[in-house]
């Protein structure tokens, strides 16, 4: 609670706070709590309440113009969604979405609630909060180990371990007003720390991109060993393709050339039958035309004798 009320934003201030009892509320309405707390439990339920009633009264006070129906019902639902898982130490706080969300949303109370941030955002203003918490803390704290004694059977134990705590409570009371140097100290440690970490990621980070850009050149080569290596083969199966084409064109080449051969044999062989016949009529041809003409010149000298030879008285 403490934690949550002294955040520096006031909005995520009020609004982790409210949520923060709403979530305990319904961790405390847990059978096995209920059981646990007994006849406390009434109690609880009712301190509960008037710190819900205490906390609507603050941001009424706070922020006048604020939508408080609407605020109680998103931090109620918000709540319900994140409910506390095995203790109240590791339950859930707001996510920065919902607080921007609601400062969106209801700028009458941003407006009001941010004119806050002026006085608990100084370091000093903190530290005075500290100084007014702390003790009562630690009589909270006393207050529930005295409860707790009640029930120990230990009681001697237990009185020498409050005589303890309240040494720590003079001792921290005592140390409260060298808070401002142990701040001071606490800040150029943490600088300290800060710068640190900043160096060293810069040289993880340093190491990561040289890291990778190695990563990258042994795989740019044996990416190139790979084009090379499907280049070669590549132009090693074209080479066998082509060789395979070039045999086979041969091939054709070579049967077109005998089959262009013997259709030249068959050509000249029937040329040579068509002229042989062709000579042999030409020759009977010209056999007939003689007889012919042997046959005209004998009737033709028969004629003649006939005409101009005087016959046989």
């Amino acid at each position: 609670m403490q934690t949550s009320l002294l955040n520096t934003d006031p909005v995520a201030a009020v609004l982790d706070t409210w949520v923060f009892i709403f979530q305990m509320t319904a961790y405390m309405e847990r059978p096995a709590l209920k059981q646990k707390l007994g006849e406390s439990y009434p109690v609880v339920a009712e301190t509960l309440r008037n710190m819900d009633a205490e906390m609507e009264q603050l941001v009424r006070l706070g922020a006048p113009a604020a939508n408080v129906a609407d605020l109680r019902q998103r931090v109620g639902a918000w709540a319900e969604a994140h409910p506390v898982q095995g203790s109240l130490v590791a339950r859930q706080s707001v996510d920065p979405d919902v607080i921007r969300k609601v400062g969106e949303s209801d700028l009458g109370m941003t407006t009001s609630i941010k004119t806050l941030a002026e006085g608990l955002g100084d370091l000093r203003a903190r530290l005075d909060s500290y100084n007014v918490y702390l003790p009562k803390q630690a009589r909270w704290q006393a207050e529930l180990l005295l409860t707790d004694f009640t029930h120990d059977p230990q009681i001697s134990a237990a009185l020498s371990n409050l005589a303890v705590l309240s040494d720590s409570a003079a001792k921290a009371s005592g140390k409260l007003d060298q808070m401002p140097e142990l701040v001071d100290q606490t800040r150029k440690a943490f600088k300290a720390d800060v710068d640190g970490e900043l160096l060293s990621a810069e040289a993880f980070l340093r190491e990561e991109r040289l890291a990778t850009l190695y990563a990258l050149q042994q795989e740019r080569i044996a990416t190139m060993d790979a084009m090379h290596g499907e280049r070669l083969a590549t132009t090693e199966q074209i080479s066998q393709e082509r060789r395979a084409a070039m045999e086979a064109l041969r091939g054709q080449e070579i049967a077109a050339m005998n089959e262009f051969e013997a259709m030249s044999k068959r050509a000249i062989q029937d040329l040579d039958t068509r002229g042989r016949g062709l000579i042999n009529l030409f020759f009977l041809r010209a056999l007939e035309l003689m007889l012919l003409m042997l046959v005209l010149c004998a009737l033709l000298a028969w004629v003649i004798l006939r005409r101009f030879v005087p016959s046989p008285r």
